[in-house]
């Protein structure tokens, strides 16, 4: 009987023990869920206001561009920026602390109109602010870096625009044929005739390059051609 005793005893000892372990389990099992649920909620709340974000970026963005159209100035002419533009620029500026994808292209459409208005050196400020930026995607900072040559192809320092060229200009490189026509044009500037009919044929027979480029081409060193030496 002794026995029987000590063994009941025992047994409610051993199940008061297990609600004791079960309660201060499941309290941690609660605990757990609702750090993970508010974790959770968090990211969720953290995802939607990116996505908020991102979108009312994107409306300023496109809504810029629709105020800075330059439709109504002839190629190779600039003017004055008009209130439309001038608000384009404001609303652009706001978007330089945003993800780089769409802080780039701002800066870009910046430098285009401010170029389009004669500022050449704001427009290049900008364009070097692009191909400087690592955290911009390679394919931009080489058309801002083509960009920076070109409106410095009459009067930059020959020297300084070659060596930016010379890091387009290369088997498989994007900007490679609108660089070599660079190349061509600074040759011409420096009276180097026969190394800019070797770069214009050179454009004319790449597959690779556009084709309206390949015809601007041909039709300069057409024009070379029948130039008197």
């Amino acid at each position: 009987m002794a026995d029987d005793i000590f063994r009941e005893v025992d047994d409610d000892m051993r199940m008061e023990r297990l609600r004791l372990m079960a309660r201060r389990y499941v309290g941690a099992a609660v605990a757990v869920v609702v750090v993970a649920a508010v974790g959770v909620g968090g990211w969720q709340y953290h995802a939607w206001r990116g996505r908020q974000d991102a979108q009312a970026w994107g409306a300023t963005y496109f809504a810029a561009l629709h105020l800075a159209d330059t439709s109504h100035i002839a190629p190779g002419e600039t003017s004055a920026l008009t209130p439309q533009q001038k608000d384009a620029m404001a609303r652009l500026a706001t978007l330089d602390t945003v993800p780089s994808g769409l802080r780039t292209l701002s800066r870009l459409e910046r430098a285009a109109l401010l170029a389009s208005s004669g500022d050449t050196k704001g427009a290049l400020a900008l364009w070097t602010q692009v191909s400087d930026d690592q955290a911009t995607d390679p394919l931009l900072r080489g058309l801002a870096s083509l960009l920076w040559v070109q409106h410095q192809i009459d009067d930059g320092d020959p020297a300084v625009l070659r060596s930016r060229l010379a890091t387009l200009d290369g088997a498989g490189k994007p900007w490679r044929g609108l660089a070599q026509e660079s190349e061509a044009m600074l040759d011409l500037r420096q009276g180097h005739l026969a190394d800019a009919r070797r770069k214009l044929s050179q454009i004319t027979t790449q597959i690779d390059v556009p084709e309206g480029l390949r015809s601007r081409a041909g039709g300069m060193l057409q024009t070379l051609n029948a130039a008197p030496s």
